[in-house]
């Protein structure tokens, strides 16, 4: 019968343990430590973390490590990091066995928001001096998070006008009534206990519809104002943020980024790029997006940048068969449309979309008596074509899609970039920003993808073909 082996836990050293023996050369805590050790921390707009009443402080380099670190392990929090600093081997080493607390962590986090963005970006630098890069073919996508606040807590428009036209009959038919009238009836909508007199209700209610007015937004949330509605994954509505990535073909790193409140992509084609040139340098020679980034504005807009890009553009549906609005034509001179049996559409007027969508120009069919009315549209005031103003742009684009190289390239977009926010939201479980508002919330994308791009690089830092400068000791 063997042996069992037990702890022996009054075991003696004779020599006190070595720090550096406690982890294998090649283990991602020593990249970590080697990366942060080269960074120009004070350039990049880290700021040191106070100690209280004047006592000591941690360094840096000791908590951005810690950050960086935890997230490359999937704990994100304070507290786990707390937890971390304390039990987990890797991390003990890496803060030489200090243990900084989570509110060390938290004031950190808090006071380093822009910080971190500028560091997903030098180390996007350091890869693409390196070599690591590829600009051959980027891939652009977004996806929706959703944000700290939620639906419930939120002002709603539509519930305060609800309300308010409530209100104005309170006060005309008076107090008594109506809280007889609210007890009968459960409401759908609680007001705060305070705001038992109606007309006290009818201000607040009109000073959230004055905030909502600023805002620009039919939803609001008073801890959370840069927060907007959005469609969120799994089909519901809720309030978010849109998360934007650009992803390179070769390297699979992420090289560039952003987080928006915009409910749609129409407006983030050519900002995300002038990103990716801002941290490299250069853009790729082509970048590929689906079809929600096509806009004539921006397609215009990259142009006139010497932005190569190649976007989805999405037709009007086939079913109206010959007459679909490709086989409309466009008269220039006269601005008219005129449709394949020789009818003309003359401008009816200017369309202007909200949510980031381009204003679009109106043209309309008013020949009542044509033959093919019911199979061109069940409008009754007749058929209109839409036309954005910068539509040449995007018969360029169109044009540019041409080739059979340049339909192979726009087909290869899924697989360089939707597989990115898979491994964030599912494989790491960041699939909800945990602080409140846009600013910290490009601080948390930063570091999520920061961290992906770390676990990439880590494979080159071993195989010696990303070299940094050596940690101190």
């Amino acid at each position: 019968m063997s042996h069992a082996i037990r702890a022996n836990r009054q075991q003696m050293f004779l020599l006190p343990p070595s720090m550096d023996e406690w982890l294998p050369k090649d283990h991602p805590a020593r990249f970590v430590a080697e990366l942060v050790e080269q960074l120009p921390l004070v350039e990049l707009g880290f700021r040191q973390s106070p100690g209280e009443e004047g006592r000591p402080h941690y360094a840096t380099e000791v908590v951005l490590s810690v950050w960086l670190f935890g997230w490359m392990e999937r704990v994100r929090s304070s507290r786990g990091l707390e937890k971390a600093c304390r039990r987990d081997m890797a991390f003990i080493w890496l803060t030489g066995n200090l243990q900084p607390d989570h509110n060390t962590l938290w004031r950190f986090f808090r006071g380093n928001k822009a910080a971190l963005k500028k560091l997903f970006k030098r180390v996007v630098r350091v890869a693409a001096e390196a070599g690591l890069v590829g600009f051959a073919l980027h891939a652009l996508d977004g996806t929706k998070m959703k944000a700290v606040s939620s639906m419930e807590s939120t002002t709603h428009r539509k519930q305060l006008v609800e309300k308010l036209k409530e209100l104005d009959a309170i006060v005309e038919r008076g107090v008594e009534e109506i809280e007889r009238a609210e007890q009968a009836s459960e409401p759908t909508w609680q007001m705060p206990e305070t705001l038992t007199d109606p007309k006290a209700r009818r201000e607040a209610i009109t000073t959230a519809l004055a905030k909502l007015d600023e805002a620009d937004t039919d939803h609001l949330h008073e801890k959370e104002t840069d927060a907007r509605t959005m469609k969120l994954r799994g089909g519901g509505i809720g309030m978010g943020y849109n998360a934007q990535a650009v992803v390179d073909h070769r390297s699979d790193l992420v090289v560039g980024i952003d987080v928006v409140n915009d409910a749609t992509d129409h407006a983030q084609l050519t900002p995300m790029l002038l990103e990716v040139q801002e941290t490299c340098g250069r853009v790729a020679d082509e970048t590929v997006a689906d079809a929600g980034y096509a806009s004539g504005d921006q397609f215009e807009l990259a142009e006139r940048k010497h932005l190569p890009v190649l976007v989805n553009v999405q037709e009007e549906s086939s079913k109206k068969g010959p007459l679909a609005k490709s086989n409309f034509t466009y008269d220039r001179e006269r601005d008219v449309y005129i449709c394949p049996r020789g009818e003309v559409l003359e401008l009816e007027g200017l369309h202007k979309a909200s949510g980031g969508k381009p204003a679009r120009k109106v043209y309309r069919c008013h020949k009542t008596d044509c033959p093919v009315r019911a199979q061109c549209t069940e409008d009754k005031r007749g058929r209109t074509i839409k036309r954005q103003l910068t539509e040449e742009a995007i018969v360029r684009q169109v044009e540019k899609q041409g080739s059979s190289e340049m339909v192979a390239l726009l087909r290869t977009r899924k697989q360089i970039v939707e597989h990115i926010f898979g491994i964030v939201k599912t494989i790491d479980g960041f699939a909800r920003f945990t602080a409140r508002g846009l600013e910290a919330a490009r601080a948390q994308w930063a570091l999520a993808c920061t961290a992906l791009n770390l676990r990439k690089l880590l494979a080159a830092w071993r195989a010696g073909t990303l070299v940094l400068a050596p940690a101190k000791v």
